[in-house]
């Protein structure tokens, strides 16, 4: 009896212990738990609290990217606006008008291309008070045309004919292998007016139709097809068919024509927009 008494008090022992042991660990599970739910709580918050600055974020991308989307419209439409500006027509005003009536009220004194208001034209005319200070005065400022219009083609090689833009006459440099020379795209202001002929020399009108023709084909290969062609066709040696080294220097009428179609596509050049650069 008093074994058996011994074996209960050693079991009751060892359940006691056992359930010592089982608080222990139901204690330290509790601990853990506790922990681990205060982790993922601060974890939570961390989330959250992340989440929150990327949605500020996002929402102030979203306001910095339509502001910025607005700006840069705008920066477009005002290259738009500045694309279609026509540069040259602001310092050089030319006038043409048609060619029938250039030609028959020309027979009369009376009707020439214009460049700021100064006639451009072959020959002096008495009737018209046409003198030979107004026509290099419009010729110089054809000449400023065409040299500023090259400045804004850098591409461009003409290392054979140059022109010089000076007033009272403007001035036409050729360089070839054999040497070079000069030409006055008007008339000679160092000789009297009695000693000179009353037309511009046809070789100073040939070479500016070189000069002319080479910039605007060189226009119309870098633009491709977004510049509409000059009114009148040109090559090196002609403008609107016409053979300048066919002309006698006594054919007032064709070489006023030529004036005329050299005027004309003046005021084509004169008209490109920035957009056409």
């Amino acid at each position: 009896m008093e074994s058996f008494q011994n074996e209960i008090d050693t079991l009751t022992n060892a359940c006691t212990e056992q359930e010592n042991e089982l608080r222990m660990l139901q204690s330290c599970l509790m601990k853990n738990q506790i922990e681990r739910s205060i982790t993922i709580s601060n974890n939570e918050d961390i989330v959250h609290h992340e989440l929150n600055s990327l949605e500020i974020d996002a929402n102030n991308f979203g306001e910095e990217s339509h502001i910025v989307r607005n700006s840069c419209s705008v920066v477009e439409d005002e290259i738009g606006a500045i694309s279609r500006v026509k540069l040259m027509s602001i310092p050089f005003n030319i006038q043409v008008n048609n060619m029938q009536s250039n030609i028959s009220t020309n027979q009369e004194g009376g009707c020439y291309p214009t460049i700021n208001n100064l006639r451009l034209a072959y020959r002096t005319n008495k009737k018209a008070g046409l003198h030979r200070d107004e026509i290099n005065a419009s010729f110089s400022y054809a000449a400023q045309l065409v040299a500023f219009t090259l400045g804004l083609y850098p591409s461009i090689i003409t290392s054979t004919i140059r022109i010089i833009p000076i007033h009272p006459c403007a001035k036409i440099l050729v360089n070839l292998p054999e040497g070079g020379s000069g030409y006055n795209l008007g008339f000679d202001t160092t000789v009297g007016d009695d000693n000179q002929p009353n037309s511009v020399p046809t070789r100073s009108i040939t070479l500016f139709l070189v000069l002319l023709s080479q910039l605007s084909s060189h226009i119309m290969v870098e633009t491709k097809t977004t510049t509409e062609p000059p009114p009148f066709e040109m090559t090196e040696t002609s403008i609107d068919n016409v053979d300048l080294t066919k002309l006698s220097d006594a054919d007032t009428q064709s070489w006023s024509s030529v004036v005329y179609c050299l005027a004309a596509n003046l005021k084509w050049l004169s008209e490109l927009g920035l957009d056409n650069k």
